[in-house]
Parts: C-alpha cells; structure tokens; sequence
C-alpha cells in the first residue's frame, strides 16, 4: 500500500472521530462568537479540532496541522501538514442547516494530496489520495459536466460584510452581472468543502470563490483534481498553499469562466 493510501486511511477516520463529536454535540443550544469577516465559530468547532488534533498527534507526531480555530502547529520542517476546517459552513450548522461538513486535506510540499470531507447529515463521506482516485462511500467518483457555460451551474461563496466589505462586494456584484446572463444558474451552499465534493460528484459545474482559505478547499481540491476536475486560482494557477481564491471545474467550463473573469 503507497504512503498517501495510508494517510487516506488515517484522514478518514480522524473524520470519523470528527463527527462522533459532531454527533453528541447535535440538538444542544451552541455558543457561538465572532472571528472577525464573516466568519465564526461555535464551540463544537473547537471540540470537534481538539479531538482531531489528539487523534493525528498519536497517528502521525511528526506531521503538523493548521486549523481554522488553533492555527499552525507541529514540525514546520516536514513536507507534510494536515489542514484542517471542523466545521465547514459553521453558520450553515449553527441555523440547523444539514449543509456543513468536516473537512481534512494532507499537503505535501503546499500541494493538496489527501482529502476527506465528511457531511455528517447525508451520511456521506467523500475521498482522494493523489494518484488513487476520488470516492463518495467508496463508490469512485468521475466528473462529468456541460461543455457549453450557458448550461453550468456554478457555486459561488457568500457576500462578505466587516472590514473591506464594500469594495470586495462591488466585485463580487461585477461578477454575478458578467456571469448571471451566462450561465444557468449560481448557486451560494454556505459551504467551500460541499462545494467542491458536489463539483467532483456532478451536482454543481464549476466553483468560484474570490477569496478563500486553505482549510476551506484543501481537502476537496484533491478530490475534485482526481475526480477530473481543473482547479486553480482566478489567475489559472495551480491551486495550492499561498493561493487566496478557487476556480474549479471541467475543462471546457474551467476555460470559459477564465475568459469571462479575465
């Protein structure tokens, strides 16, 4: 068995040992504070990264993490890390949304080889290793989408509000006006990981995200990647550690929204 299968194995039951804690936390009234940006966290995400982070330490000691709640930690010498988001769509979660899901990719050298994404309320569980294909319940996964942009349905993440909020969402408004007559339809799920998991499994056809972090997409990155998908950042490069946002889809697709963004 490769090293990656072997990560695989490890991610996907530190993504189990994730939603037992989800699980014990559902239907129990959440605190919830504000991080800053439209962005959240209650005090499952915390549980939920605790226990992941206990279970890698003891699996894998030599690799280190960055999650969403607790930042960076470990051996900042390995060519390894864990990325972890706990709660995807925290918001999504906290208004008793099934859309939310945990989230768990592996990089090696700031490329995304591993990913587990875990959407605990339909029970489904999606994977990849690179090189090794991708999976939902362990059921491969091959992308298949439109050719043509005027029939694609494309996931977009949600307005910002705070700081800087303005400007960003005049873009943001820019996009939509280019893209609405183009396409058949935008789709906001409140959740990056999902997002990516639906491309790789042909429930939406592309994904953009302007601006976007690590632990949102790590993980669905390889598995759109090897379920066929072309994901990159707005400027048609690689999508890896350091870049701030996502576009993913098929080829056609993928080229099409570039022109339009461009």
């Amino acid at each position: 068995m490769s090293e990656l299968l072997e990560y695989l194995g490890t991610a996907e039951q530190a993504a189990e040992t994730a939603v037992e804690v989800i699980r014990t936390g559902l239907g129990r009234v959440r605190s919830i504070s504000g991080k800053g940006d439209r962005d959240f966290a209650t005090d499952l995400d915390y549980a939920v990264e605790d226990a992941v982070r206990a279970f890698l330490e003891q699996e894998t000691p030599g690799i280190p993490m960055l999650g969403e709640e607790r930042g960076r930690t470990g051996d900042s010498d390995s060519p390894y890390e864990w990325v972890l988001d706990p709660i995807d769509g925290t918001i999504n979660f906290a208004h008793h949304s099934p859309m939310f899901g945990v989230s768990l990719g592996l990089m090696r050298n700031g490329m995304p080889v591993v990913g587990v994404v875990f959407a605990p309320m339909s029970e489904e569980r999606f994977s990849a290793a690179l090189g090794h294909g991708a999976a939902l319940n362990k059921q491969a996964l091959h992308a298949t989408g439109p050719s043509e942009l005027a029939e694609a349905v494309v996931a977009m993440g949600d307005f910002p509000v705070g700081e800087d909020a303005a400007k960003r969402n005049l873009r943001r408004l820019a996009t939509l006006q280019r893209l609405v007559p183009k396409v058949q339809r935008i789709r906001m799920l409140g959740t990056a990981a999902l997002d990516m998991c639906w491309l790789a499994a042909g429930r939406v056809d592309a994904v953009l995200h302007e601006r976007i972090n690590l632990w949102d997409v790590a993980a669905g990155t390889v598995i759109c990647r090897e379920a066929g998908v072309l994901v990159t950042d707005l400027d048609g490069v690689d999508y890896g550690d350091g870049a701030l946002s996502v576009l993913a889809a098929g080829p056609q697709i993928h080229r099409a929204l570039l022109a339009e963004l461009g």
